[in-house]
């Protein structure tokens, strides 16, 4: 399903979503780049795409706005002729105790890891169901929607509703012929925990089975997978955590 395929990725700048956008391109598939603010970097995968012989856009939006992921599934109809994939990547951290927590933080993170979500789904989905060609979603969590952490209310709560999203989308899709899944990975090396100090570091990696954390090329491995081969797979959440959530 992905060579040749239409794929929106959120977020796709950098971290997992730049990785995510690099493999999907490789195997084929025409890609949106998504960003918000980071119109650069999000040229830089645009450009690395196109090195390698592939096609992409780039479409810079706020997606936790309505109107912000609608022009962007528009920039894919009119580029490409219509969605067939879409993965859910878009998002930001929030650490803070909850006592410090203001509502324009609590608001801000929903926003973006979640809200943008249902409205990414909402325009991809309608497109997907409009041609009848079926299609595929894929939703980025986090472990810590599941186990939490110090500090992480706000996202973890954002993390943890795309799980219940996530499964009753894909209830409600089937019948169309499109696929919704979610992964959530545990400690990924990206720009998103640049913030943590080494001996903070030296706490968790004991606590991994792997004794290290992952790789946005691991996880966008498994993107791939549930895109391409797991088509008799939707509305499960696929834990990519080198073991952490054994113990």
């Amino acid at each position: 399903m992905i060579e040749g395929a239409n794929a929106i990725v959120t977020g796709s700048s950098r971290g997992i979503g730049r990785c995510i956008a690099l493999e999907l391109a490789s195997r084929g598939a025409n890609v949106v780049v998504c960003c918000q603010s980071r119109l650069d970097a999000a040229r830089e995968v645009r450009g690395l795409i196109e090195e390698r012989g592939g096609r992409a856009v780039v479409a810079q939006a706020d997606l936790a706005t309505e109107d912000g992921a609608a022009s962007v599934v528009g920039r894919c109809v009119e580029e490409f002729g219509g969605v067939d994939v879409l993965v859910n990547n878009a998002g930001m951290g929030q650490l803070s105790p909850i006592q410090d927590l203001s509502d324009t933080d609590l608001e801000r993170t929903l926003r973006v890891n979640l809200f943008s979500y249902f409205y990414m789904a909402k325009h991809a989905v309608e497109d997907m169901i409009k041609r009848g060609k079926g299609g595929c979603v894929v939703n980025i969590s986090s472990i810590l929607g599941m186990i939490g952490g110090p500090g992480q209310t706000a996202y973890a709560a954002s993390k943890g509703g795309i799980t219940g999203f996530t499964v009753c989308l894909a209830r409600e899709v089937a019948k169309h012929g499109i696929r919704v899944n979610a992964i959530a990975p545990g400690y990924i090396e990206t720009e998103l925990i640049s913030w943590m100090p080494d001996d903070y570091r030296a706490k968790i990696i004991p606590r991994i089975p792997m004794r290290r954390f992952g790789t946005g090329e691991e996880v966008a491995k498994a993107a791939t997978f549930l895109i391409q081969d797991a088509t008799y797979m939707t509305g499960q959440t696929l834990i990519i955590d080198g073991g952490i959530m054994i113990d």
